[in-house]
């Protein structure tokens, strides 16, 4: 103890009396403070609107409105108005899309949006029953900063918030125009619901006559049975008359053949899976424009978490529409059954496409291929609407066709028996198939008395129900709302659900909650030039001849950790002091500062004393890992694998920790655990330089050797 003791007091002499040395001492404890400062500084608000309302982005309104049920409206005017008052995007508006686009190519902007001529008509096509989905053009610029891309989506985000706001802003004003309209005509909601009611009632009265003929006609099938039963015993069988019921009948089968072919049941199954198949094309539609717009490391996780399961999809809807168009070709549904094929081939190609991605293309050579993806994806959903509407019309048409059959045949079963009135007595062999159809028929005719019965049921009901609305005032406060205040309906509608937001461990800004990377990374830089500009060899004096390893290591030692303690008190004093961080407990903080520097010195001083230049290149090599690895940025949850391996062997990672603690707020014991870590790392430091500093000597010996042959390094 005697000796670290007195190469401590030899160090601090051999500084205090050299001008060089106290200046290089200062400048070991506040150049690098200065690099945390001025970092934590810059990152002090990025996002919040005084700095990203600097950020350019072009805005081009090329609508030129729509009018739709008398009503004249500019949805992109609107836009432009709630985007001047937007102060979170520095919003520049062009007279032409031409200007905007290349500001953007040029660099000019960060981004520019375009309102194209026929917004406004497609935001009110739903009036006029053909919807069209309005579309925006958005235009950026990601090599003009790596950053501002991610800023400027907030553009995008105020967007489409204008845009949902004056939609429902619009149709809100329809509604109200329609209240107002209705009530200029004299017309009470309460009243019409009244008469309504009425007209059900007398539906319900008028089905009760149905009921009674239906009862009846069932009535007269039993009489009819009679008849046949009587009938059968004196009308004898001709040959002639035979044959031509004979025909009837066979005429009467291939119509119903007919009617079975349009099997509607199928078509409609038909019909919900290519609307599922719809629903997915269309939640797929975003994969390929976000893929675009996609950093690597999305795409890389895109294809490692979200690309199998799209693959697996649209196999699956691939052999979905296989099966349909195979049925529909048997059905003779032969143009439907094509459409089928040709969605079966373009879903394909979208698998196919998703297979060729792979992580080893840049973006170059993945672009064409996600374009072709997004090519085919809008082809596909086209083909779903054209499939859609044939199915509908094929069904129409199919059963138009069988009815105008029936009506023919029926027609000529009338005029066969017209001509067999002398031809009575063939009758006789088919009077037993006669009775039997009256049998179905009556079980038919008793099947629509219970049906008819049901629906005068339900008519009852629903004139009750409407009865009892037509005397609720909130069907007129409503009415009345509607007519007199649509912006408070219009805003309701816009935000019908509010969130409630509850923040554990608020952090005021966002250099606040930078602090602790930058000053953790500003601590371990002091301590990597501490120890390159100050040695860790003792050199031999009087009394200090006989050093033990342990009295050089530590006697050295003293001096690293003294400029440690100096550049901690100095950046934690900056920190709270100068830079003005939020800190919810300084003492602990600055306390951490000192313990920190104490750890990341006794580490960079064993690396040096056991490795020599190779521990100085160890030292970078360390920086440089936990400043990418250590979650100061991203959370280490987005990293590659090697870095979320070596996360918990990082001292960054327990020194931010510890530091956030004291910044947001205490949990726990998480404070103490994490300089109990720290402290452990001080520990295994003193073992390593200790244990390694004799086996690497010889070689340490020789890169010196090396250096000094080179005659130009030091």
């Amino acid at each position: 103890m005697k000796n670290i003791l007195s190469i401590i007091r030899h160090d601090l002499r051999k500084i205090t009396g050299s001008v060089v040395a106290i200046i290089t001492i200062m400048g070991l404890c506040l150049v690098p403070c200065c690099y945390a400062w001025f970092n934590i500084l810059s990152n002090w608000a990025p996002y919040e609107s005084e700095a990203t309302g600097r950020i350019s982005v072009a805005v081009a309104n090329m609508d030129e409105g729509a009018s739709a049920a008398g009503l004249t409206v500019n949805v992109g005017d609107k836009i432009e108005e709630a985007l001047a008052a937007n102060e979170d995007i520095g919003w520049v508006f062009e007279e032409s899309d031409t200007k905007a686009i290349e500001g953007v190519y040029s660099g000019d902007y960060y981004a520019a949006l375009v309102i194209p001529e026929d917004f406004s008509t497609n935001v009110l096509s739903f009036v006029n029953g053909d919807l069209t989905n309005p579309k925006l053009e958005y235009y950026e610029n990601e090599k003009k900063n790596a950053v501002a891309p991610k800023i400027t989506g907030k553009a995008k985000t105020a967007v489409q918030e204008e845009v949902n706001a004056a939609f429902v802003e619009t149709l809100a004003g329809y509604v109200s125009d329609a209240a107002s309209v209705a009530e200029a005509s004299g017309i009470d909601p309460q009243q019409m619901l009244a008469d309504l009611a009425d007209r059900i009632d007398d539906l319900s009265g008028d089905l009760t006559s149905c009921i009674a003929l239906a009862d009846s006609a069932a009535g007269l099938t039993d009489a009819s049975g009679n008849l046949l039963n009587v009938s059968e015993e004196f009308i004898g069988s001709t040959h002639d008359v035979f044959k031509a019921n004979d025909k009837l009948l066979a005429d009467a089968q291939k119509e119903l053949s007919k009617v079975k072919k349009a099997d509607t049941k199928k078509l409609d199954d038909a019909a919900k899976k290519i609307d599922d198949t719809a629903d997915s094309l269309k939640t797929f539609k975003t994969v390929p424009v976000e893929l675009l717009s996609a950093s690597d490391i999305a795409y890389k996780t895109f294809l490692k978490v979200n690309r199998d399961k799209w693959v697996s999809r649209m196999n699956k809807l691939k052999s979905q529409a296989d099966e349909q168009a195979k049925f529909l070709k048997q059905e003779e549904f032969t143009a439907l059954s094509e459409k089928f094929t040709e969605l079966s081939d373009t879903l394909s190609d979208i698998s196919t496409g998703l297979e060729q991605l792979n992580e080893d293309m840049d973006y170059s050579e993945r672009e064409p291929i996600i374009k072709k993806i997004q090519e085919d994806n809008d082809k596909a959903i086209e083909l779903t609407e054209e499939i859609s509407k044939q199915i509908r019309t094929d069904i129409d048409e199919n059963l138009e066709n069988a009815l105008m059959n029936a009506r023919t045949s029926l027609s000529g079963f009338r005029k066969t028996m017209s001509g067999a009135d002398k031809g009575l007595s063939s009758l006789s062999k088919n009077l037993g198939s006669y009775g039997g159809a009256l049998s179905k028929l009556k079980s038919s005719i008793g099947q629509t008395s219970s049906s008819l019965e049901s629906l005068q049921d339900g008519a009852g009901s629903l004139s009750d129900i409407l009865m009892n609305a037509s005397g609720n005032d909130l069907l007129q406060e409503l009415s009345n709302l509607m007519a007199n205040d649509e912006a408070a309906v219009a805003e309701y509608l816009a935000n019908p659900v509010d969130m409630d937001k509850e923040v554990f461990w608020p952090i005021e800004n966002y250099g606040s909650a930078m602090a602790p990377f930058y000053t953790v990374l500003a601590q371990w830089v002091g301590a990597l030039l501490t120890a390159v500009l100050i040695k860790v060899r003792v050199k031999k004096r009087d009394g200090l001849e006989d050093l033990r390893l342990h009295e050089w290591y530590f006697g050295r030692l003293g001096l690293y950790l003294l400029i440690g303690i100096a550049q901690a008190l100095v950046v934690s004093a900056g920190d709270l002091l100068y830079v003005r961080i939020q800190c919810l407990s300084p003492l602990r903080f600055v306390l951490l500062t000192c313990i920190t520097s104490i750890v990341f010195m006794m580490i960079n001083y064993a690396l040096v004393f056991a490795l020599d230049n190779i521990g100085l290149g160890a030292g970078v090599i360390i920086l440089v890992l936990q400043v990418a690895g250590s979650g100061g940025t991203y959370p280490v949850e987005v990293l590659p694998g090697i870095f979320r391996t070596l996360f918990p062997f990082m001292p960054f990672r327990y020194a931010m920790d510890a530091m956030r603690e004291c910044i947001g707020g205490m949990y726990g014991n998480t404070y103490w655990t994490c300089i109990g870590i720290l402290l452990l790392f001080a520990v295994i430091s003193v073992a390593f330089g200790l244990a390694f500093y004799r086996p690497a000597k010889k070689l340490n010996d020789m890169i010196a050797s090396s250096k000094a042959k080179s005659e130009i390094m030091l």
